[in-house]
């Protein structure tokens, strides 16, 4: 997130900022009153004042000089895998750096890619290349630079493992180069949450190995999730984090939460740490079945869930 001081700007003016913006992006992709509902996997949320699909980084670094300006806030998302969005929407400028800043650079020990790359791809590039490490993302959805954020992993690995520098645009429109130690890489955590920046790009080391190795290991990964995961629904990933010492969706189940509903939104009966999208939820509904599958928790076993989604807007 990268934010700025609060300017009012009245709803009926912001087709006219919207209008501004473009024109000093020229080419880039400016909408006012966007439905987020379209730049989510929950397929859920209101609309952003203002969405924008900037080219390239002199169009991003205009884009937040332009919101320090107005006094808007800046949100800058990949592929809206991991974001439950308020019905009311995101006030100020929402950013999505893909399909731009998804360029890839192969290096003998690993890549440098950018942040609106997404993981698929770069999980079947780097197998088709014969570099091994990636594996443990498979399934994952979304793109570098959102599972940077996070810390996106699986039960093999966290693709923080990975990550030997990242690029970042920070809040005061400066691109600086982070180290391992800035990113400080834990369980679901990163200090990009933390800070107000962009990710960019990131070099990642991988290893050397052969083709078919990796290829099966993907196929067997994604196997597994697929016997587990209901990975063709409406969802944004787990939605809490696994507690120390267990995995949150054996905890729910064994709660009673799985299949439990709010409307159209539901706990999966496949995996109880996966919450779905069964066609017309809100995401006031979805709010309420997290609050209740958290109660089922802490009321059955005394644990507090972390929750893993990020839920934004109004």
């Amino acid at each position: 997130m990268i934010t700025a001081p609060a300017i009012v700007i009245e709803d009926h003016q912001m087709e006219g900022v919207a209008a501004e913006l473009a024109r000093r992006i020229p080419g880039a992709s400016v909408r006012a009153y966007e439905p987020m509902a379209s730049h989510t996997t929950f397929r859920i949320g209101g609309p952003a004042d203002i969405y924008v699909q900037p080219l390239n980084l002199e169009q991003l670094a205009e884009v937040t000089r332009f919101a320090r300006e107005h006094g808007l806030p800046v949100m800058v998302i990949g592929n809206g895998s991991n974001l439950l969005v308020g019905d009311r929407g995101v006030r100020g400028i929402v950013v999505r750096l893909a399909p731009s800043f998804s360029d890839i650079e192969w290096l003998d020990d690993g890549l440098v890619a950018g942040g609106g790359a997404r993981l698929a791809k770069l999980v079947r590039d780097s197998a088709e290349a014969g570099l091994s490490g990636l594996e443990s993302t498979v399934g994952i959805p979304g793109t570098l630079g959102g599972a940077l954020a996070m810390n996106a992993g699986t039960d093999t690995g966290c693709i923080g493992d990975l990550v030997a520098s990242a690029t970042m645009l920070e809040e005061s429109g400066e691109v600086r180069e982070w180290d391992e130690t800035q990113l400080a890489y834990k369980y679901r955590h990163s200090g990009i949450r933390a800070a107000k920046v962009a990710v960019l790009s990131a070099r990642l080391r991988l290893r050397p190995a052969p083709v078919e190795e990796i290829r099966a290991k993907i196929e067997r990964l994604r196997q597994k999730r697929a016997s587990r995961q209901p990975l063709t629904a409406w969802s944004a990933g787990s939605a809490f984090k696994n507690p120390r010492g267990a995995a949150a969706g054996k905890v729910l189940h064994r709660a009673g939460a799985k299949g439990m509903r709010m409307g159209d939104a539901q706990v999966s009966t496949k995996h109880a740490n996966f919450l779905i999208n069964r066609g017309r939820a809100t995401a006031a509904e979805m709010r309420e079945l997290i609050e209740r599958a958290h109660a089922l928790a802490s009321r059955r076993y005394g644990i507090d869930l972390e929750l893993e989604i990020e839920m934004i807007g109004e």
